[in-house]
């Protein structure tokens, strides 16, 4: 059963109508606003900042100030393909820099409509390559929620069609693996969900993938190839309507004996591990543990 705090968050983005947002932000044409400036210095207290730039874009670095982790996280955040990173993002990040002793990079990537996948993989991979020639992918864990979930399993199989060495680990909150959500199990879900609407999402989609198929894996990474990928950990919540694919991907994995650690939380929103709930702390001491397995 759902804590208390749970219940008060979801009665609460019903009453705001949160499940609209993407399409009343989509409405309003106040989109891609430039480069993020990154998290506040209250925010990263106790810990090291860097910001360096590719493409013209922010490319945040974040890392403990004592007794480093050889691990280096490549996040890739979420908000649909048309939000940047924002606070709550931040302060998860603080939270398992602190408790993993490990570094954080992440980069703030173009978004639709000004920009498509195109742009945003022409700043990631060469990210992701120089990390490789940096620290080796059993160093390497890609990382992302929601939109950036999707992003980030799709990096991984472009590099595995590239034949270039996996990271260790994927780590998925929430994530999108179909930008079409053509999944018609999704429909069973949507009433629950109060903050993710379909149309919203794929109108962001459509934007995100320009002019080419939205089920090509680099937009959905659920139609690409996963043998060979590294340890894939998927965390999802039952009132999610991204769940249903998740749970198609985790089906389509173990036909293909391609070991899954699948975290279903029962009433769960998408991406509840970021609010201070009793449920999000336990997700929370779940990644930390995989991210310390690394």
């Amino acid at each position: 059963m759902a804590s208390t705090t749970s219940k008060i968050l979801n009665s609460i983005l019903r009453l705001v109508n949160f499940k609209n947002y993407i399409e009343k932000k989509l409405d309003s044409g106040k989109i891609d606003e430039g480069n993020n400036k990154g998290p506040s210095k209250y925010i990263i207290s106790g810990l090291n900042l860097e910001k360096n730039q590719i493409n013209g874009r922010n490319v945040f670095v974040i890392k403990p100030k004592k007794q480093k982790s050889k691990t280096n996280i490549l996040y890739l955040h979420g908000g649909a393909y048309i939000n940047s990173f924002s606070m709550i993002h931040w302060l998860l990040l603080k939270q398992i820099v602190k408790s993993t002793k490990c570094t954080v990079i992440a980069p703030d990537f173009p978004l639709a409509p000004s920009y498509t996948y195109k742009d945003s993989f022409e700043m990631v991979t060469p990210i992701y390559e120089e990390l490789l020639e940096k620290v080796g992918g059993e160093n390497i864990i890609l990382m992302g929620d929601s939109s950036g979930g999707g992003f980030a399993l799709a990096l991984a199989e472009k590099m595995l069609e590239a034949h270039r060495e996996n990271a260790n680990q994927i780590i998925l909150l929430s994530p999108w693996l179909d930008i079409t959500l053509k999944n018609e199990e999704i429909l069973k879900v949507d009433d629950k969900d109060p903050v993710l609407g379909i149309k919203g999402l794929q109108r962001a989609g459509k934007l995100y993938a320009g002019d080419i198929d939205c089920n090509n894996y680099l937009l959905s990474p659920i139609n690409g190839e996963i043998k060979g990928l590294g340890k894939i950990s998927i965390f999802i919540g039952t009132n999610d309507i991204l769940e249903p694919d998740a749970k198609k991907f985790k089906k389509m994995a173990e036909e293909k004996g391609v070991e899954i650690n699948y975290y279903e939380s029962k009433d769960m929103i998408h991406t509840w591990m970021f609010f201070y709930l009793k449920e999000s702390k336990e997700t929370i001491k779940e990644i930390i543990n995989l991210i310390n397995s690394n």
